[in-house]
């Protein structure tokens, strides 16, 4: 559940930090990502992956990926959480929970193996690029398919752009990941004319022969009359130099560095959940030591609360330094 509320929560906030989005689409993608979070909660994990979806059309973020993944895996969805999570760690490189979410990864490609099948994941640069497999056109990039281990003959192609052919095994586990970067196709060298024949020196006329002409007149150069007042009146005056959004910016990095710090709150309250809930009392403890014990989960309980709560309250104060910088980026350019 943390998880869950931490990747919708950094997602909001750096919605609302980028001051060239349309306000009207980070607002929508801000709503439907709170309701996305809402239904999640209640356990309708399609209808939220549907609001996702949606807000990460309005406004594309990665992190929105994450939380597609989480629904997708409550429905025993293997094969769309492993894209999902794949689509996450793509788009967020540097993403602090990649451990996790690649043991996350590690347990579906351990079910798909089970069952006989893994999948093929394929992303390209730029996207939009046909797949074919064996021949047979699946689909475009970012695509995903499970099939059983085995050797594919793959093949990607795109207007304007060479062609991309590669045969590819595809294990038992782990699943495979296709990253192509395709080229533009050169565009086609001009074809240069043929150069007209020469005559030969016999068909050359003979040179006409130069003509005297009488010496050029004096002329008189007239001095450049200065220009009126009326048209120096004209002339523009130059524009003003635009001015600089110093606030804008600081409050856009405040905003980051909160959430930064709330994301940390929230790892090491979800670090310490995992910890408590596989805690286990000594075998064959004494009645001291079950109380010791118990003594020790409530404070680690404890510890865990006020982290989540901690971030939560960072998260809070990310938002509204985000939006703070958006209303800076309209107004500050007039005082």
């Amino acid at each position: 559940m943390i998880r869950t509320l931490v990747a919708t929560m950094t997602a909001l906030a750096l919605l609302a930090a980028t001051p060239a989005a349309r306000a009207d689409d980070v607002a929508e993608a801000k709503a439907r990502l709170g309701k996305g979070a809402e239904l999640y909660r209640a356990g309708k994990g399609r209808e939220a992956i549907a609001e996702f979806e949606a807000a990460y059309r309005l406004k594309p973020h990665g992190a929105i990926h994450f939380n597609v993944a989480q629904c997708r895996e409550r429905l025993s969805e293997w094969p769309g959480a492993l894209r999902a999570y794949g689509d996450y760690l793509h788009e967020v490189p540097d993403a602090k929970d990649r451990a996790a979410v690649r043991a996350a990864i590690g347990k579906i490609e351990g079910r798909l193996a089970a069952a006989g099948v893994q999948a093929l994941v394929v992303y390209s640069d730029p996207p939009g690029a046909v797949v074919n497999l064996d021949g047979r056109a699946r689909g475009t990039t970012p695509f995903h398919i499970v099939l059983p281990p085995g050797t594919y003959a793959l093949a990607l192609s795109l207007d304007g752009y060479d062609p991309v052919k590669e045969e590819i095994a595809l294990p038992a586990s782990p699943s495979r990941t296709v990253d192509a970067v395709l080229h533009a196709t050169p565009p086609p060298a001009a074809v240069a004319a043929p150069a007209a024949p020469r005559a030969p020196a016999s068909a050359v006329p003979p040179a006409i022969p130069a003509i005297p002409l009488p010496p050029p007149p004096d002329l008189k150069v007239q001095p450049k009359p200065a220009p009126s007042a009326a048209l120096a009146a004209r002339t523009p005056a130059p524009k003003p130099a635009e001015k600089r959004r110093v606030y804008t910016w600081i409050a856009a990095g405040a905003a980051v560095a909160a959430v930064a710090v709330g994301g940390y709150y929230g790892y090491s309250a979800r670090r310490d959940e995992n910890a408590i809930h596989g805690s286990t009392p000594p075998a064959g403890a004494t009645s001291g030591q079950l109380a010791a014990y118990r003594r020790e989960l409530t404070q680690r309980t404890d510890d865990a609360k006020s982290k989540a709560r901690m971030a939560n309250i960072l998260y809070a104060a990310g938002g509204g330094a985000a939006a703070a910088g958006v209303t800076l980026f309209f107004l500050e350019k007039r005082f």
